[in-house]
């Protein structure tokens, strides 16, 4: 349920009472998190974009129903299901309708911002689109039945399958971060070969690497370089991607958990979600794109008292409102489609072919069901 009080976003009911989410400021957000990591207070906290809204939230104060999420080490996933046990009782073959955007509208977004690349005014850009989804199943049932590395529901607002962390942080303060960059279909002759060669690809998560790389020494010390260009499978219900990262790591000074948001604030947005320089890229996408990306590019995380995780929210599905239209497939079936609204996107640097960045784009608005 909403509150009328514009401060206020979703909320959580514990026992008989309502504890409402707020939404933070930046500011507010940096403060609530370093008052939590330092008192050793486990909470989670999701960060849009823009780094305008932020809810953090300690784990003690969580109602599943609202939010729930299913990371490496931390999960509510059980309560979560208890919740909605009737909800997920029957498992419906999935609708899955995708209208992406033209490949008309693609390109005049494309053309100014290659105009940009080839100028030598930036270097890469990751360029993101929204589509239209119809799909028969909710919003829990999604969440429930999905495989990801890292799951969010939040609920009415989002949900997030995502394969890319965006930075831990271990007991005794290591920081690790890894930028997901460079994507190909599995399914492929000799995928792995051809993404690992690709000119385009290597140039691109060169630039995302020391991207990462300079991030990491803004917070830390002893920025290095510990893994280059590995590959990981993601499984996306009807067969598999191949994506490379890198991983980057530093040392935090000792008190780091007194000033846990600000080293998190000082980070965002996500070098990997926005482009090199930072500033120029994220400033040209901002009129490129013309739309709001909310939540989707931004981060979530849990600090557990002594260690952090988080990720990047791509993968990520936003309801459009509660209408509900029928295919006769569904009426034969018995079921209602809703109306949701898929992100997704890809980095672009001068070396970029827009066939191949829209399909790429397409490639990544999948259910993750198998």
């Amino acid at each position: 349920m909403f509150y009328p009080n514009s401060s206020f976003g979703y909320c959580s009911i514990q026992k008989d009472f309502i504890v409402p989410i707020t939404l933070y400021s930046s500011q507010d957000a940096i403060q609530k998190i370093n008052q939590l990591s330092q008192a050793g207070t486990p909470f989670l906290f999701i960060i849009n974009y823009n780094c305008t809204q932020s809810a953090v939230i300690p784990l003690s104060e969580i109602n599943p129903q609202e939010i729930a999420y299913d990371f490496p080490h931390h999960s509510n996933l059980p309560e979560f299901e208890a919740k909605h046990q009737s909800l997920l009782a029957t498992l419906q073959t999935p609708i899955w309708h995708v209208t992406p955007v033209t490949k008309a509208d693609y390109l005049k977004a494309f053309t100014p911002l290659m105009s940009a690349l080839q100028q030598g005014s930036i270097q890469l850009a990751n360029l993101t689109f929204p589509a239209q989804i119809r799909c028969n199943l909710t919003f829990p049932e999604i969440f429930h039945r999905t495989n990801a590395k890292y799951r969010l529901y939040f609920k009415d607002h989002c949900l997030s399958f995502s394969p890319e962390t965006f930075i831990t942080i271990d007991e005794d303060g290591t920081i690790k971060t890894n930028p997901m960059k460079g994507t190909i279909n599995a399914q492929l002759p000799n995928a792995e070969k051809q993404i690992m060669e690709n000119p385009k690809e290597i140039d691109e998560h060169q630039i995302v690497a020391k991207e990462g790389l300079a991030d990491i020494a803004l917070v830390a010390d002893n920025a290095t370089i510990t893994r280059y260009r590995y590959i990981d499978r993601i499984s996306r219900g009807n067969g598999e991607i191949l994506q490379t990262s890198t991983e980057i790591q530093g040392q935090l000074p000792s008190d780091y958990r007194e000033k846990l948001g600000d080293i998190l604030f000082r980070l965002l947005p996500a070098g990997s979600i926005t482009g090199a320089p930072r500033a120029k890229a994220t400033a040209l996408l901002s009129e490129i794109e013309a739309y709001d990306r909310g939540f989707y590019t931004g981060i979530a995380g849990i600090f557990d008292g002594k260690t952090l995780d988080s990720t990047v929210l791509i993968r990520y599905l936003e309801p459009q409102s509660q209408a509900m239209t029928t295919t006769p497939e569904a009426q034969q079936s018995n079921n209602a489609l809703f109306h949701y609204t898929f992100k997704s996107g890809g980095g672009i640097t001068a070396l970029s072919d827009a066939t191949s960045e829209y399909d790429e784009l397409i490639e990544k608005i999948y259910l993750p069901i198998s």
